[in-house]
């Protein structure tokens, strides 16, 4: 299969052992799944395999979104989204001695606060600590001061084995603390009304070659997704926003990845248009302190 053919969104590549592992999620009538595509040079993929499939226990209900796979001391970990009977998202962890699964959960519980929709969870490694970074979205993130769902980006350190969170969750920055996305939120539908939306998806973490941690992440400003930048020293932060996006073409969730001639790479679903969505592969430098997307806007 062409990868212009493959239908996608939020798009994870693992390379591994000579082959892009391109993961997916598929949601159906019939299927609750995420399935990978395999590649040896990132145009032409196999078929897909199911690799993990939902399947009820204490606090899943259904859909998946989002799934990441890492490499971890030895073993594949699967990342994923998925709502809980509490009508709020959490990140579930599963785990495979290979990168085609089959994937199990680690836990009877998601890695991510019980009390907070928490989607897009990422794994980031700091000098051996374990982490997870994720968005808490709607429809738990009403800011009645501001009148406007405000997403924010938090981070939760994980145990070693990474079965169960460690110490309390930590807000890592809001939304609406981008100078980007402040200036023209998203305007949506929600329950009987137009309501103002401050994204917050697809936190990424990239180091620069400085030591500085970068961040990437998706909002949907004045209904065009892109991808935002912020730079701190630690995970902890304080996080230093970028002024303009990385990506402004209707495209995000954003991943990075280096391919096996040693480029750096980022992944993200293109167009945010339902059904169109494909995976965009596009070349990346660090320059000036940031990250620059080799892409070329069609007119």
């Amino acid at each position: 299969m062409k990868r212009e053919d493959i239908r996608i969104r939020d798009p994870y590549i693992l390379p591994y052992n000579g082959k892009y592992y391109m993961y997916k999620a598929v949601n159906t009538e019939d299927l609750e799944c995420v399935a990978v595509h395999t590649s040896v040079d990132l145009d032409f993929w196999s078929g897909e395999k199911v690799v993990y499939t939902f399947s009820d226990n204490t606090w899943k209900q259904s859909e998946i979104w989002a799934p990441e796979v890492h490499e971890y001391r030895g073993k594949f970990y699967l990342f994923a989204s998925i709502k809980g009977k509490n009508g709020l998202r959490g990140t579930e962890i599963s785990v495979s001695d290979t990168p085609d699964g089959v994937f199990t959960p680690v836990s009877d519980r998601p890695a991510t606060p019980l009390d907070k929709s928490s989607i897009d969870g990422t794994l980031f490694v700091d000098e051996g600590t374990p982490y997870i970074v994720f968005s808490h979205d709607w429809p738990d993130n009403y800011v009645k001061e501001k009148g406007a769902y405000v997403g924010e980006i938090w981070g939760q350190e994980l145990s070693k084995d990474l079965t169960s969170p460690v110490g309390e969750p930590f807000l890592m920055f809001a939304s609406d603390e981008s100078p980007y996305s402040a200036k023209a939120p998203a305007h949506h539908p929600w329950e009987g009304k137009n309501v103002i939306r401050y994204g917050s998806d697809a936190p990424f973490l990239n180091r620069l070659s400085d030591g500085r941690l970068f961040l990437t992440w998706s909002p949907l400003p004045d209904n065009n997704y892109v991808v935002l930048g912020a730079v701190a020293d630690n995970i902890k932060g304080p996080w230093k926003h970028l002024e303009k996006p990385l990506f402004d073409d209707n495209g995000g969730h954003a991943m990075f990845f280096t391919s096996f001639d040693g480029k750096r790479k980022v992944c993200m679903h293109h167009p945010e248009v339902f059904m169109k969505e494909r995976a965009l592969i596009l070349d990346v430098e660090e320059k000036g302190g940031t990250l620059e997307f080799k892409y070329t806007k069609n007119k």
